[in-house]
């Protein structure tokens, strides 16, 4: 009995306290609430506990001694790493991370832990009773702030829909205006030369692109999401000057395309990926869907996923440094192995794909004013695991080929929804951007053509650094009825605000130039920032330093590419 007391100290820990701490920070993230998924963990707590009784019921009084005291040493350690050893390892969302670059903290962790076993193990006489009295005291803390918790976000943890988007955001964006439509959806990692390739092979998809004009050298700004959003929406850059969150909440919540069409009597209404969402929705917006990466299956598939998602995320957190990488396994991770094979669940690509085929079938044209649609869609973004048929066909290497065959689905979902606007008769009067906020991490092959060292004295650009950097940008303007066309004009990232701006005949200003306005025979410096993706240990709310790279021409060809300046943190040594 005393066993099963102690033993459920750790099992509360893992079980309950640290998986209600995550889910309570990142709300958005869940489709289930949390008490559908402690149902889940319930009987399995039952029997790792009664596992822990069970064993200790047949041990001699020296044996029982060190079981309490190892069992005492696991519940301290684990509050000790899930609460005050808690490393930042950036966004978990498919990217390799360098466990060898942060081996100091596996060196500290593996001390740490070693030590505090062994002690148990040789020292349970002397010092079991300590062990056991600190692992109560850590009970005592974490039920504390549980309870602090609960007071304060009762009602989204408990009381939480069982499907967190609202329902009336996704009917909204299934109806379309009689009068005029813009469709702007970004195709999160969809890089232009792989979009190419798609197009260039099929007759049929160009004929579906009828009116686009693709700008086959436009230049993203930066390398990942965090800010080509705000760059794609207002056309500002960022230099490390303020903190990011700072300049991404004000970017938003200031003077946006968003913002300029709502401002003319648009009717704004977005959808994104739930974390997405909540970033383009600081704009100014009439309805805002949050598509979770459980959409594509029931509501039993999705709490089941949930509860495998939180405990992996979990586990990751209380297991010592190099321990987390055989729970995280590049994204595949412990748990969420054994329930998505068939269903493919937890992976945003498939419910993008649903949420697509959603809007084509379910699309009316119902709305008398003016409707902008902001749609963000993941269907070239690593992890990798789409097949010809467009089914699950677990995580592959992002290359060439894997990257191709999962965008191509991608897109002629896309398709989908554009054919289904031809059949309601309102694609032709409608702008359309389809575009992307960076590249899919895959080598440029190209540029290999013109010699990474072509520029002077200058180190040459790295293939993957210019992959990053050529984000699709293809638009077809109202009215526009010509063949699907390619434009060599040095167009950037930036210049999506001015270009919609121009063509909807709205009169505000943005950075950046109309797309259809720029000469594509006239020189044209634009800008891509390349720099480490998290937050800066050394420089709260900053990030790693950047590199300005200057691009005048084909980003295709690394003469074109320059070094400008470094920008720093702010407040940093600007010396180097």
């Amino acid at each position: 009995m005393q066993s099963a007391a102690i033993g459920a100290i750790p099992t509360l820990t893992l079980c309950c306290f640290v998986t209600l701490s995550i889910y309570a920070g990142n709300v958005d993230e869940f489709s289930a609430s949390f008490v559908e998924l402690l149902r889940v963990y319930l009987p399995f707590m039952v029997l790792l506990i009664s596992a822990f009784g069970l064993l200790g019921a047949v041990m001699t009084r020296t044996g029982l001694s060190r079981f309490l005291a190892l069992i005492s040493a696991l519940a301290v350690l684990l509050w000790l790493q899930g609460n005050i050893l808690v490393w930042d390892y950036g966004v978990l969302d498919g990217r390799e991370i360098e466990w060898l670059s942060g081996s100091w903290r596996g060196v500290l962790d593996l001390t740490i832990w070693t030590s505090v076993l062994l002690l148990a193990w040789n020292g349970h006489k002397r010092f079991g009773n300590t062990l056991v009295y600190t692992a109560i005291a850590t009970l005592a803390f974490q039920s504390i702030g549980t309870v602090a918790t609960l007071s304060s976000d009762a009602s989204q943890i408990f009381t939480r829909s069982s499907n967190a988007s609202s329902r009336a955001g996704f009917d909204a964006m299934t109806r379309f205006s009689r009068n005029k439509n813009v469709v702007h959806i970004v195709m999160d990692g969809f890089q232009s030369d792989i979009f190419a390739e798609i197009v260039e092979g099929s007759a049929r998809i160009r004929q579906d692109l009828q009116g686009f004009t693709v700008f086959q050298n436009n230049l993203g700004a930066y390398p990942y999401t965090q800010l080509s959003l705000p760059a794609l929406v207002s056309g500002k850059l960022y230099r490390n000057h303020i903190p990011v969150d700072a300049f991404i909440s004000e970017t938003l919540q200031g003077h946006t395309i968003l913002s300029a069409v709502y401002d003319a009597g648009f009717e704004v209404d977005i959808a994104a990926p739930v974390g997405l969402k909540n970033i383009y929705s600081q704009a100014q917006h009439t309805h805002a869907y949050g598509i979770t990466d459980s959409d594509h299956v029931t509501r039993l598939d999705y709490i089941k996923n949930d509860s495998a998602k939180l405990m992996d995320l979990a586990l990751f957190r209380v297991v010592p440094h190099f321990a987390k990488a055989l729970v995280y396994r590049d994204e595949l991770w412990v748990f969420q192995a054994k329930v998505r094979a068939e269903a493919y669940l937890q992976m945003q690509y498939f419910s993008d794909l649903a949420f697509l085929g959603q809007l084509a079938e379910r699309m009316s044209v119902d709305r008398d004013a003016p409707v902008y649609k902001m749609i963000h869609v993941m269907l070239s973004h690593r992890p990798t695991v789409g097949n010809e048929r467009c089914e699950y066909d677990g995580k592959r290497a992002a290359n060439r080929e894997t990257v191709t065959t999962q965008a191509r689905c991608g897109l002629l979902q896309v398709l989908k929804v554009l054919q289904r606007m031809r059949e309601l008769g309102i694609y032709d009067d409608s702008l359309i951007v389809l575009m992307a906020d960076h590249g899919a991490w895959v080598p440029v092959e190209q540029l290999h053509e013109s010699g990474r060292e072509a520029s002077g004295s200058e180190p040459g650009v790295a293939s993957m650094t210019v992959a990053m950097a050529i984000p699709v940008l293809a638009i077809k303007p109202p009215g526009s009825t010509d063949d699907y066309n390619v434009s060599d004009a040095p167009t950037s990232i930036i210049d999506v605000p001015a270009t919609i701006a121009d063509i909807l005949d709205i009169d505000v200003q943005f950075d950046g130039m109309s797309v259809f306005s720029i000469d594509p025979s006239a020189p044209r410096q634009r800008r891509h920032f390349v720099y480490g993706y998290g937050i800066n240990p050394k420089s709260e709310g900053f990030l790693f330093p950047m590199q300005e790279f200057v691009v005048d021409g084909s980003p295709f060809d690394a003469r074109n590419w320059h070094r400008g300046e470094r920008y720093l943190p702010q407040g940093a040594d600007r010396r180097e």
